[in-house]
């Protein structure tokens, strides 16, 4: 602390490079773990770990922050020398919520678990404007100081709505998931009688403006979108005065991501028909003039429905932007989007358009038909090289089936060009194609 004899011994994160407090543990802005080595072996504290990325996280993570991976539970080597040392974001002792406020268990579904999370666990990363004032000249807040803050302000993670009821309709009955700017809950609208999603903004976030702005403007951009094959936004509200919301239809069914994790390739036909519905709704979007940005498998749900499988529905807006005349709210140099899905241009600055979410689609229609990405890597910065300097292997690689080729592989060497103006221009001409590459297929083999 300056002006009492000591130095101001402030951590800067590996990753990000954001100074930190002397005592922290973790960034609270990406999860990466920021102390020394000899005082990774001495703490003992629990950890948990990204299966993705391996990067480690404090015991009260749920989800990795850089890929909303789930985490799982892991222990430093001088676990067994030394009990943990207290958190200094824990929870404080004897905080929970009432217990009429848990819900019986429930068998578990496509898009919850099975039975809902606890979020006394967990606790707020630093926030950004905090990072930029003179408070880590301070000593690190002690547990019994932290839980005076929550006690005043009670928000985010730690404002459990399971069991309430937003705006004498909305009763709350799950937690459906949890990302870096949201919880999002499963709900019944008891005037309309039918379930509803309810996204409410991360409460640590509610001090950063660019953050509010990103998930207001995802309430009006998903609100602008009508079409069968985008989620529909039925609402939009502040809790508390302060916490906005956004009120969505409830999808049955599972994402495309874990569709592909539990069966691996799909069939020529389920892949393509999942393809043409998302180009349905991609060209829906971009004629209002919206790219999506973060399109990946994770964000296409497909519903079940009585009479068609797998429908698609693209949900998650909420890094999208106005191709025109939208004020970006992203830094410049930082990159939006997951690795496995990036555009060679959001690696170089460029202007994107709709040219970027193709070739995200590119890889998807890779992933469908393989069960793999077409560019991977121990790192992300291994992959996104790929992505600048390699052409997509064959699809033969991982499918002796493909070993004579398909129709496919020309739609996805053109999907993957590394410029823009060399890959398809629209998602129309790229579902008409699909479309082609099907009707080939499933002609070739009628003919055998």
């Amino acid at each position: 602390m300056k002006g009492s004899g000591q130095t101001d011994k402030r951590k800067v994160c590996a990753s990000c490079k954001r100074a930190l407090p002397p005592g922290a543990v973790f960034c609270g802005f990406d999860g990466t773990r920021v102390e020394d080595s000899a005082e990774s072996k001495t703490n003992g504290q629990e950890l948990k770990q990204c299966s993705k990325c391996g990067k480690q996280f404090p015991a009260y993570a749920q989800f990795c922050p850089n890929d909303a991976s789930k985490l799982t539970e892991m222990k430093s080597a001088g676990s067994l020398a030394e009990p943990p040392k207290p958190s200094p974001f824990a929870a404080p002792p004897g905080f929970a919520p009432p217990q009429s406020a848990q819900p019986p268990a429930q068998p578990a579904g496509p898009f919850e678990p099975a039975e809902p999370r606890d979020l006394t666990d967990t606790a707020p990363p630093i926030d950004e404007e905090l990072a930029r004032s003179g408070d880590f000249g301070k000593e690190p807040r002690k547990p019994t100081q932290m839980a005076e803050i929550f006690e005043e302000d009670n928000q985010g993670l730690f404002h459990n709505l399971i069991g309430k009821k937003i705006e004498g309709k909305y009763e709350v009955q799950s937690i459906l998931g949890e990302g870096g700017m949201a919880i999002v809950y499963k709900a019944y609208h008891t005037k309309m009688e039918r379930l509803v999603v309810i996204k409410v903004m991360q409460g640590w976030l509610l001090s950063n403006k660019n953050a509010v702005e990103r998930f207001e403007r995802e309430s009006k951009t998903t609100a602008k979108l009508a079409h069968p094959n985008i989620v529909t936004v039925f609402d939009y509200g502040v809790l508390n005065g302060k916490e906005p919301y956004l009120v969505m239809e409830y999808i049955k069914g599972e994402s495309l991501g874990d569709k592909i994790a539990r069966q691996g390739a799909l069939p020529f036909a389920t892949a393509a028909g999942i393809i043409i519905q998302i180009c349905r709704g991609l060209q829906e979007a971009h004629s209002v003039g919206i790219i999506h940005r973060d399109l990946k498998p994770d964000n296409i749900l497909l519903q079940d429905r009585s009479d068609r499988p797998d429908w698609v529905k693209i949900v998650d807006f909420g890094i999208s932007h106005l191709v025109q005349g939208a004020k970006r709210l992203t830094k410049t140099g930082k990159m939006v989007g997951t690795p496995e899905y990036i555009a060679p241009e959001q690696l170089k600055d460029k202007p994107l358009d709709i040219r970027t979410d193709l070739y995200a689609l590119g890889i998807i229609l890779y992933e469908t038909l393989t069960g793999r990405v077409p560019f991977e890597g121990e790192s992300a910065e291994g992959i996104l090289m790929k992505h600048l300097l390699e052409p997509p292997p064959p699809l033969s690689m991982h499918n002796d089936d493909f070993a004579e080729g398909t129709p496919f592989d020309a739609i996805i060497a053109k999907a993957l060009r590394k410029e823009p103006d060399e890959r398809y221009q629209t998602a129309t001409e790229f579902r008409l194609d699909v479309e082609e590459a099907l009707n080939k297929v499933l002609l070739k083999r009628n003919s055998k």
